[in-house]
């Protein structure tokens, strides 16, 4: 079974005992560092955090131990908490990220659609070229019949000028 006791008091303990032992059941443990009780660890800092709240409100309470004004301590990083990260601040930073995208969104979609109108203009302007061309190979086509039908002696007499189109 697993028992709960604050850290520094633990190891008081052991140093005074001499002994890594549990001062609730005697039990000896071979670990230096007990392993964390994070649903009670968890509760300590909400408790902590209403209380600095309330204290912020009101009066300001101040640490037997430390003689400091209290405030919230991230037992994780070891380092004092922001208590100044509320709820506000959390909303404008996720505004300015969904603002950031978007502008991001809008200026994707401008460039597809310039993108869209370049190739556009540059399919119209091939289809004109091929357009031209057929046009071109239709005259000739229909020259070449023309002379064919007309005597032997005029076909080959125009045949090379009619190549050299």
């Amino acid at each position: 079974m697993n028992h709960s006791v604050c850290k520094e008091c633990l190891h008081q303990f052991w140093r005074t005992k001499g002994t890594q032992e549990c001062p609730v059941c005697r039990r000896r443990s071979s670990k230096h560092d007990p392993p964390v009780n994070l649903v009670l660890k968890n509760l300590c800092e909400s408790f902590l955090k209403e209380r600095n709240e309330v204290s912020s409100s009101g009066s300001e309470e101040i640490c037997s131990l430390h003689s400091e004004k209290l405030k919230l301590f991230c037992l994780e990083d070891k380092q004092p908490s922001q208590a100044d990260h509320t709820e506000r601040q959390i909303k404008q930073q996720f505004e300015k990220l969904h603002q950031f995208l978007r502008d991001e969104e809008e200026a994707t979609i401008t460039a597809l659609r310039e993108e869209e109108e370049q190739k556009k203009q540059m399919m119209k302007e091939k289809l004109e070229e091929i357009n031209t061309h057929i046009s071109a190979l239709s005259h000739s086509i229909r020259d070449t019949e023309e002379m064919m039908n007309a005597s032997d002696v005029c076909f080959l007499k125009k045949f090379p000028v009619s190549m050299e189109r």
